[in-house]
């Protein structure tokens, strides 16, 4: 396929943090393979492998090195979904795709992050 899939790690610039020192920074596609195919850009969630980071177990997602190319434990930040135009994909897919337990595991993610108290 000609399009960045569901489940993908891409290392991408995210254009609301110009200053990052960190950029690019590897993120996990999240839009549909549909939309991806169809429009311009894509919904992405970035990953962390900071030893510092603090994470929020219900919204901060681990997700190991390897999966979907991942050169390091990660941590997918579902509070900071975000889309981008795909012009901002920088370099990918890492890998294949990451499993579909983490997938899930980072939807529920951003729908607690979004406020959904649905169990």
């Amino acid at each position: 396929m000609s399009f960045p899939q569901n489940g993908e790690v891409w290392y991408v610039d995210l254009p609301n943090q110009p200053n990052d020192p960190h950029q690019p920074r590897t993120a996990m596609i999240v839009s549909t393979d549909g939309r991806n195919k169809s429009c311009n850009d894509v919904m992405v969630v970035p990953t962390t492998s900071s030893a510092n980071f603090k994470p929020h177990p219900l919204v901060h997602i681990q997700i190991p090195a390897g999966e979907g190319g991942l050169p390091k434990d990660s941590i997918a930040r579902c509070d900071q979904v975000v889309t981008l135009d795909k012009t901002f994909l920088k370099n990918g897919p890492l890998g294949g795709l990451v499993a579909l337990k983490y997938r899930w595991k980072v939807i529920d993610g951003i729908r607690v992050a979004l406020g959904d108290t649905r169990a």
